[in-house]
Order: structure tokens, then sequence, then C-alpha cells
């Protein structure tokens, strides 16, 4: 079926359902069935926002909220799958050990460092700064709702808070209640198996989940005919907490540790020309890349990255105005030293094997209040202290030059080893304030103001305002007026690194971004929702890599700037019936200047889309059909193709309800039902030398579950 054709079909079926099930009072009420209600949706409470609870429809930012039964009826297996069909996100797709890089409302160029990753409102970004982001460790099994938010949250938690915040919040010992084990076997010998336990017993409350993940990856032949590069081996993780609860006092431990060994993926290209193998095409000129396949006896690149915390926090209540917030925390992040790549650079006509470490930890404690001043008005504050320990960038090399021919390829730095660990301690102290304003204004007018300061000791002090108005005439329409700043902060690569004739610049300054948006939420029935959202971001100070400065070198400075303009708009039909459907639009444009040049953002479509519905059959079965359009993108001008081409794909889910006494479930997921030939655009340069020009996509690939609860 032609791919526009296709997108029509799915956009009928889904509304036809919605409406069909919005009058039929037949299907059993949608509460039976664990599902939301629209009343449901606007009502429900979030943290994220304010890091205080309030119901989303009066929360100061653009949000969206992800529930268990969703992340489970649309098959989401990690977070690169919720985000595919959200509004507002462009996603690459690279597989291996860092699967995804993922850029909201067109801020690419950062490689993952302009948004803010937590669980359980802990920072889950890799300290350092790298580009890591979530992954297969990070399994949705345990994850009570996903809290998102468009837009910056500096004002709240400081660095790196720029472009989005993702919240994922985990399920409690008493909404656990008992032991949940899943296992699932799916395409290109991909295996996981999950597990969930909790209880609580009085006032002592205990949650533990793990995750095991292993993958042989897609095969991309036309890199190599016996392409390995994008496995992940035995990726795993841990979540315990324990919470003890006297009196008004609750004091929470949690230990959690995730830890993705994996290939490189698609990030570098191939080394055709060193390897005998054909052309790849798309302008991939084969002169350089990483081995794309197994060499020497063992595979072509092995990235173990891995991030571990255990913090203590306290909740105490004195009294019905007050909350008191105490947490110390240390964590731990990095790329062990086990982890290596075989690489070939244009124009040696040999291949290297390179070795690849970096750590950093961190000690953290921050203590923070909120204060009812009245029945109208809450007041609240923090301060935060942490000490980082920091590598000052990759780990240093002692080159082995002796020179090895293996299969037929000559190779150097078999025996090489690593320097001493060299490190910079970096201290940030950051205190916040906000203040809420209910008032009566225009039936019912809620005002936040608040900001945060930050003093770091290397790359100096920021103040971050933040303010929103939002109103709501009456209770179908809600008015939102946002303004913000947020900073990225320089990582230890862009400060310290020394590579060829690059040098270190100690003195880059944090990016900058100033935002203005307007949200509108209108539910004119009580089964629909619709939402717009209109924004504009300013970026200053943006950090370019490799600016020219005489005498053959080069060296990160803050000479960029961009600004980004776009419109979201979003479709919710939630009966009180057996099917839900949503549909969402974004349409975006940006340009940016390196100091030099302006151009266009590339690697972001300018317009994109997604549909769904999910339907309930005879109480027994869930059916969950989502298309997802990404039109045509840009690409940066080192790319020689000059775009990458828009495609539809559908995605297909069939879960039953839990059955026999609600012990068992299963499900069936398809990607890419069509098997449509799809393509992302290269990252970095993408000149087609080193970097691809496009990233290749799989083709219909799926995965079976079995779920087992034992309450």
């Amino acid at each position: 079926m032609n791919p526009s054709k296709r997108f029509f079909v799915v956009i009928l079926l889904s509304f036809s359902f919605g409406l069909l099930s919005a009058q039929d009072s037949s299907f059993p009420d949608m509460k039976t069935l664990k599902k939301l209600t629209l009343e449901d949706l606007m009502n429900i409470e979030v943290v994220t926002a304010s890091r205080v609870k309030q119901k989303i429809s009066e929360a100061p930012s653009t949000m969206m909220v992800i529930t268990a039964e969703q992340i489970r009826e649309r098959g989401y297996q990690q977070l690169e799958d919720v985000l595919r069909d959200i509004p507002g996100v462009d996603m690459i797709h690279t597989y291996g050990q860092a699967p995804t890089f993922i850029t909201f409302r067109g801020m690419y160029g950062d490689e993952n460092r302009r948004l803010l990753l937590m669980v359980d409102g802990v920072v889950e970004n890799n300290l350092i700064g790298n580009y890591e982001m979530a992954g297969p460790a990070y399994s949705l099994f345990n994850a009570e709702r996903i809290e998102i938010i468009w837009g910056p949250g500096s004002a709240l938690y400081g660095a790196n808070a720029y472009g989005a915040v993702i919240n994922i919040i985990t399920k409690k010992g008493e909404d656990i209640n008992g032991f949940h084990y899943q296992k699932g076997y799916g395409s290109y010998n991909t295996s996981t198996e999950n597990v969930l336990m909790g209880v609580k017993k009085s006032n002592v409350e205990m949650a533990l989940s793990g995750s095991l993940f292993n993958t042989d990856g897609p095969r991309f032949t036309n890199k190599d005919p016996r392409y390995s590069s994008s496995y992940v081996k035995n990726a795993w993780s841990f979540n315990g907490a324990v919470s003890h609860v006297l009196k008004n006092v609750r004091t929470t431990l949690n230990a959690r540790a995730y830890q993705t060994p994996g290939g490189m993926g698609e990030i570098i290209q191939s080394p055709t020309v060193l390897l005998g193998l054909p052309a790849q095409g798309h302008g991939n000129t084969g002169e350089g890349g990483v081995l794309p396949s197994d060499f020497n006896g063992e595979k072509p690149s092995l990235i173990d990255r891995f991030s571990r915390a255990l913090f203590l926090q306290s909740e105490f209540k004195p009294g019905s105005k007050l909350t008191l917030f105490i947490r110390g925390l240390y964590r731990e992040t990095g790329v062990s030293d086990k982890s290596y790549i075989y690489f070939s650079t244009p124009g040696t006509g040999f291949a290297q094997r390179g070795i690849y470490a970096y750590s950093a930890n961190r000690i953290k404690s921050e203590v923070s209040f909120s204060y009812a001043i009245s029945e109208h008005q809450l007041l609240s504050a923090g301060i935060q202290f942490s000490q980082d320990n920091l590598e000052r960038g990759i780990r240093g090399v002692i080159a082995d030059t002796q020179m090895v021919t293996i299969s037929n390829i000559p190779v150097t730095n078999i025996h090489a080893r690593y320097k001493p660990r060299e490190s910079v301690m970096q201290d940030n102290t950051g205190a916040c304030l906000q203040y809420i304003l209910s008032t009566t204004l225009l039936k019912k007018t809620n005002f936040t103001l608040g900001g945060r300061y930050d003093n770091n000791n290397v790359y100096g002090s920021t103040l971050i305002p933040r303010a929103g108005i939002i109103n709501q005439p009456n209770d179908k329409l809600t008015f939102k007026l946002l303004y913000g700043h947020a900073f990225r902060a320089p990582t230890n690569f862009e400060l310290y690194t020394r590579i060829g004739v690059r040098i270190p610049n100690p003195d880059l300054k944090p990016e900058m971004i100033r935002t203005c948006e307007t949200n509108i939420i209108y539910a004119p029935v009580k089964t629909l929702l619709l939402q717009a959202n209109i924004f504009r971001n300013q970026l200053t100070d943006i950090i370019i890599q490799d600016v020219p400065i005489g005498n053959g070198m080069t060296q990160n400075q803050n000479t960029g700037n961009a600004v980004i303009t776009g419109l979201e708009t979003k479709l919710d039909i939630i009966p009180a019936g057996s099917c839900s459907a949503f549909l969402n639009f974004t349409y975006q444009e940006g340009t940016q200047n390196n100091g030099t040049i302006t151009s266009p953002i590339p690697n972001i479509a300018k317009v994109k889309g997604n549909i769904g519905c999910c339907i309930h059959v005879a109480e027994l079965f869930n059916i969950s059909l989502v298309e997802n359009w990404v039109g045509e993108r840009s690409v940066p001008q080192t790319n020689p193709l000059g775009k990458v081409d828009g495609y539809f794909i559908t995605n297909f889910v069939l879960s039953t309800t839990k059955l026999f006494n609600n012990r068992v479930s299963a499900s069936l997921a398809i990607q890419n039902l069509f098997n449509e030939t799809y393509y992302d655009p290269g990252v970095r340069t993408a000149d087609g030398h080193f970097y691809p020009t496009v990233n290749n996509q799989p083709g219909i690939n799926g995965m079976f579950k079995v779920s087992v609860s034992i309450n």
C-alpha cells in the first residue's frame, strides 16, 4: 500500500473507532480496564514541573505524562520507543550501546547533552558529558509513569535541563504488591528478562526490580556481509528502594545500577576500502571508520558504559503547611577500561585497536522546603552542593607502534596501555526559589515566579529565571504563557580534550537559551482533548567545535547562536469505552550561525506527526496501531546528500489483558509492519569519509513477551 494512503487509513480507523466508542454505551467502562478517562488525564498529579505535586493542567510547563498502562498497551520497551510517538522530538537511531540521539524542539547538535534524564527525580545524565542516554538497560517494566517537559528546567534542576526534562517514576512497593516476571524473545536473536518485586508491611515499603537485555542487533549487510557492530551483550539494571515511615517522616534508601556493554553501532561508518568490500553508497567513500564485523577473535568494538547511584532521602511534614526534604547522593558514571574499537583513519591504509575509557563520580547534598503561606500561596526553596571528580576527557593511552597483520589487514596498537587517570574537581553550589500564587482573576489564574543561582568553580556563575501564567476561564479551557532560561554546561571533552590540531579551551562558558511559549488546552466535550503549543527558542553561546585560531590550530569556542520557532498540536480521544486514539503534529523551523555562516539547523524534520489507536476486544485483547510520519530532513553542509527523505512507519501491538486470575499476560509487538526502507541522517560531520552520510534502519522486526504475576 502507498505510504500516504496507509497513513490516511490509520487516521480513518483511529477516529472511527474513537467516535464509535464515544457514542456506544454498550462498551465496558474504561475504568474497569484501568484506563484513564479524560478527567483523570487532566487531573494527573505531576511533580517534575515545580518539584511539588500539582495537576498537570496547572503545571507551569508544557507537559505530557505516559502511564504504565500506555507503556504496556503500546509495547514500549525503552525510552526511545516512547519518544517516537510524541510531538516535538527528532531522533537518529544508531543502535548498539548508545542507540539514539534525541533532539527536542529542533535543538540538534549537542548529542543528547541538552536534555535532562532523571529516574525518580535523580539525574541520570553522564557526569562527564558524553552522549550516552538511556538505552536497553533502562527497561520500562518498573515504570509507574514518565513525566516529560518540553522546554527549560534549569530554574529547578540546574545544568543541562535545557531543551527538555524526562523523569521516569518507578513503581512503589505498595503498587507492585507481589512478584512479577517477564520474558521476551524477538528479532535479531533478542532476549529480555524483567523482574519486579514489591511489598508494604506496616510502616516499611520495599521495591526491587532488575532487567537483562541481549541482542545481536540489526545486520546492516551493505556495510559488511558479516556485520555485527550493533550488538548489546548482557545489558542489565538493578533498582532497589526501602522506605520507612515514622509518624510524619518518610525515609528512603535507594540503590540503582545500569550497565550497557555493546558495539558502536552506526555512529561511525565502515572502512570498506581497507576491507576490500563494495562501496556502501549514499556518498560514503569507505576511506575510514570502525570495523563492522568480528575481528581478531573479538567483536569489532566494545563500549562498556555504566551508571551507579546510592542515595538516602527523608521527607518531613511537621504540619499541614510545611514540607522539608533532605537528600544525600553518591553517583558514578563512565566507560570501563575493557572498552575498545578497531578503526581506520582515512588515508592510512591500516587499522588500529583503540582503547577507550573514562570515569567520574559525584557526591551531592540538598535541602529544600515548601511552605503554604496561605490557601492560595506556596513558597518553595532549596540549596544544593555537589562535588564532581571528573576525568579530563578520554583517558590517555601509551600507544603500541608495532604493526602486525591479522586476516590480511595491517593493524597497530594491539598492546596499547592506559596512562594514569587525570582528573579535575568541579564544585557547584546552587540555590533556587519559587513562588506560586493562585487567584480568582478571570475565574482562575495561577502565577509562578522563580529562579536559580549556580556557582561553579570551572565555568562560573549563572542566574536562571522562570515565569508562568496559567488561566482557566472555564472547565473546558486552559491557557499557559511561559517564559524561561536554561543553560548547558561545557563538558570535560569540550574543555580539555586534545585531538589532532585541536587544543583545549578551559575558558568555555555554558550554552544559554531563552524560551517563550504559549499553550492552549481545550476539552470541548468529555471525549476529546486538544492542545496546541507555540514556542520560540533563542540559543546563544553555542559551543562550536574546531574553530580555526591560526597557525593551523583549532579550538572549541562559544561562537554559535540559533533561533527556532515551532507549533505542536495534539488531540486525544479518551471516551468511557473500549477504544482510545491520539493524533499529534509538529511544525518547526530554525537557523543557526557558527560565528561565520548562517544555515538551517540540520537533521531535523520541518514537519512530522503521529497517529494511533488502541482497541479493547471483549475484555481479552488490546490492539494498538501507531503510524509515525517523519518529513524530509536537512543535513549538515558537509553531507554530500543535501537531504534525507521522509518516511511512514507503522507499529502494531497485540496484547492480552491479565488472564488466569490476573496472573498471566502476553504481547506481540511488531515494528515497521510494512517493511519500509528508510534512513536517518548521519551525525557529526556526516561527510562520508569517517562518519556516515545516513544510518540504515531495520525492516520489519518484532518482540514476543510473556508476563507472570504472583500477588
